[in-house]
């Protein structure tokens, strides 16, 4: 008889710690893909999604690779309506653009958006009116001097009259740049550009280190920064 309660009570606390790591699991765009990738029924990864939280990248470049990894529009529908109940109402875009940034780089401190201006500013004219920039990097590629020799190289940037600076904390704008977790196979890096001011982003891409990490990254961020800047 005390065996068998001692199992019911095993079984109950096993089921409690099941229940406990359910609600506290927060699903990422990766897992949606590797669910759908296995076959898994569709409504059970939008039920899986209903119950627990997340933490979707929802921009349009994460929106275009669910596409491509073939999840289906309900399911990219309701990861974007889950990620739009999260943002309270009243909260400006500039804050959520700090949660954004405090996610994507692992060696930003969390007190960084502090510093940030409340005004509001256009990626245009944050581009235009910056004099000094500097890279930030999460990734252990590409180096810093590969990466700034690839960019001098270019064109596009010199016609910015960037001041290349070592600090963000000294900067106008500054580069992060991120490798994609396991993405083993097509080694994909992504790189946002911020006003650091007011903590617009200003401009977002990806690439690849096939060929030259550094110089399709050069090639990847003057590019954007045209299509911002109109130049």
């Amino acid at each position: 008889m005390k065996n068998w309660c001692a199992t019911k009570i095993l079984l109950f606390l096993i089921c409690l710690a099941c229940l406990v790591n359910a609600q506290t699991e927060t699903l990422t765009n990766l897992q949606i893909v590797e669910m759908s990738k296995v076959g898994l029924d569709k409504q059970i990864i939008l039920k899986k999604i209903s119950d627990s939280q997340n933490n979707f990248d929802v921009s349009a470049n994460a929106l275009i690779e669910l596409k491509k990894a073939n999840v289906p529009d309900e399911i990219i529908a309701l990861m974007l309506e889950k990620s739009a109940t999260k943002r309270e109402p009243g909260i400006s875009n500039v804050s959520n653009q700090n949660s954004q940034i405090s996610t994507f780089s692992e060696n930003l401190p969390t007190n960084e958006a502090k510093q940030y201006s409340p005004a509001v500013i256009s990626a245009k004219d944050a581009l235009l009116n910056a004099k000094t920039v500097a890279l930030e990097k999460s990734s252990l590629n590409p180096s810093r001097q590969g990466l700034e020799k690839a960019l001098f190289k270019r064109k596009e940037w010199q016609k910015y009259n960037l001041t290349l600076v070592r600090y963000k904390q000294d900067a106008d704008i500054y580069i992060e740049i991120g490798r994609i977790p396991f993405s083993w196979i097509t080694h994909r890096y992504v790189f946002r550009i911020y006003d650091r001011q007011s903590g617009t982003i200003i401009t977002a891409g990806e690439t690849t280190s096939w060929g030259s990490l550094a110089e399709n990254l050069a090639r990847e961020i003057t590019q954007k920064m045209d299509s911002v800047s109109g130049k």
